[in-house]
């Protein structure tokens, strides 16, 4: 790269990875990357999920950016709408909207070796589908486009005659007063959408195939002396943050060692304090439906105050037996019983392992991207590049998903090692690099050893986090701290190939 030229650079996505890569870029290299985002808007997961209850299962003062703390969290864990706005707050301070391009798709990226650059199609979401793809060129791209963001979408469901909709593509317009509804699913977004579903519907049934570990959330606002502190000592705010760091960091010992001594005692207490919540409404005939029989982190652990108590009104059924038929308004069970719904909600979760969707990645290898990875475990060095994809970089995608800290340290520190490796190839002149095939390959040993004996490995469930082989392809290996430290330093190009002019 020449001295007298600074790369150009794309960054895939307006979501708290796009925006933490656009500041750092700005801040690091003196360069303005331009934002391509799909939506009309910043915000990502806080733009798009606008569902009844729609929050966060990590405490605010951590689920936020480390350069960018807001002593103005109302509540412990802050509502999606707070979340939202923390984003378009950051996106005004430093001024991302002057070069983004919204409500576009990017579908393609491609490697032009001989240019050393990438080249970008994309639409404009609101021109006529027949119109011809815009094209760019950049020298190097991010992806972060994140792994939780394609929805499942069952195909029996699509039987269904009357309202649909699912939690990640929300129609506010949807009334559910009187109706009756039925609820798919039992992961995070169910949690926190059925007690307020339920507070409204006439009746509610939540079909689940498993049920879930769920944690009391303890919910508190802060008091407005707390939060005058918080702005004016921040030293205290980091302190507070650290303090949150550091709990959530050492529940990875019920992740990583889940056969250990606290691990099962953590699972007995969390099984009295479910059972309690179940039997303090008056459910007893609930607590065998609701007490997972598998390990606790082998699937998201939710944290809801009212998630137990939701299922437990006269007005919800728990049902359990497994769906076989879905026709006109009726879901019937393998049981025989039959019922008849107004809405269905699919609170299905996404497809993580295809989280590309519709773009396709296309680098030196004679395969996409999307090719190399279909139903196969990512391969990637110490999570940000891909051998044979050079000056690509993924934020937040594989094997760098937790389940049990903030991920905007994981995206954080991500970001950081790639912007020190760019730097590095400012100064030396290069105009590209990426992982060997050598390098990558140890890394990935490294992480399907650390894997083996996880929770998500053996844990005795199914979940998002593993792939049809088995494999655990969204979860980082072990502590944030230890990933921090892995990718504190990027200090030299020996485990990459280089490309000069």
């Amino acid at each position: 790269m020449s001295n007298n030229r600074k790369p150009t650079i794309a960054i895939i996505g307006g979501g708290f990875s796009g925006i933490y890569s656009a500041i750092r870029i700005q801040k690091e290299l003196g360069i303005e990357p331009h934002i391509f985002e799909g939506s009309k808007d910043f915000g990502g997961t806080w733009h798009l999920n606008t569902y009844p209850g729609c929050g966060c299962d990590i405490p605010s003062h951590l689920y936020s950016l480390s350069t960018d703390l807001n002593p103005n969290w109302s509540r412990l864990y802050s509502p999606r709408e707070e979340i939202y706005q923390y984003t378009q707050d950051l996106v005004d301070k430093y001024k991302l909207h002057n070069n983004a391009t919204l409500n576009c798709e990017v579908v393609k990226a491609t490697w032009l070796d001989t240019d050393r650059k990438w080249k970008l199609d994309y639409r404009d979401r609101q021109a006529p589908a027949d119109q011809e793809l815009q094209t760019v060129f950049y020298d190097i791209a991010f992806v972060a486009i994140g792994s939780i963001r394609v929805p499942k979408i069952p195909e029996h469901f699509k039987n269904f005659e009357g309202t649909v909709v699912h939690t990640a593509m929300w129609d506010s317009t949807i009334d559910f007063t009187g109706k009756r509804v039925a609820v798919i699913g039992s992961g995070a977004s169910a949690v926190q959408a059925i007690p307020e579903l339920s507070k409204v519907a006439a009746k509610l049934h939540n079909y689940q195939r498993s049920a879930i570990w769920c944690q009391i959330r303890g919910q508190y606002a802060y008091s407005s002396f707390v939060k005058f502190l918080f702005r004016w000592f921040p030293f205290v705010m980091k302190l507070y943050r650290l303090k949150i760091y550091l709990k959530l960091e050492f529940r990875y010992v019920i992740f990583g060692y889940f056969k250990s001594i606290l691990a099962l005692a953590f699972k007995k207490r969390l099984t009295k304090e479910m059972t309690n919540r179940v039997l303090k409404c008056g459910r007893p005939d609930l607590v065998e439906k609701l007490i997972p029989n598998y390990v606790p982190g082998c699937k998201r652990i939710a944290v809801s105050d009212d998630y137990i108590e939701a299922l437990c009104r006269d007005n919800v059924v728990v049902e359990k037996n497994k769906i076989i038929k879905v026709n006109g308004r009726s879901i019937t069970t393998e049981d025989g019983n039959k019922e008849e719904f107004d809405i269905l909600v699919l609170a299905t979760g996404y497809n993580v392992q295809g989280f590309l969707g519709n773009l396709t990645v296309q680098g030196k290898h004679t395969q996409s991207l999307n090719d190399m990875w279909h139903n196969s475990f990512p391969e990637m060095y110490k999570t940000t590049c891909i051998n044979g994809f050079p000056n690509l970089f993924i934020i937040l995608g594989p094997s760098s998903i937790l389940g049990h800290n903030s991920v905007l340290s994981m995206t954080e520190t991500q970001v950081n090692y790639i912007v020190q490796g760019i730097k590095l190839m400012m100064k030396k002149n290069l105009v590209a690099f990426d992982p060997t095939k050598k390098a990558q390959d140890k890394f990935v040993a490294e992480l399907h050893a650390d894997l083996e004996n996880t929770v998500w490995k053996k844990g005795g469930c199914n979940s998002w986090y593993l792939n049809t082989d088995g494999d655990v392809t969204s979860n980082w290996s072990s502590t944030v701290t230890r990933f921090i430290v892995k990718l504190r330093k990027f200090k030299n190009f020996d485990d990459f190939n280089i490309y000069k002019e």
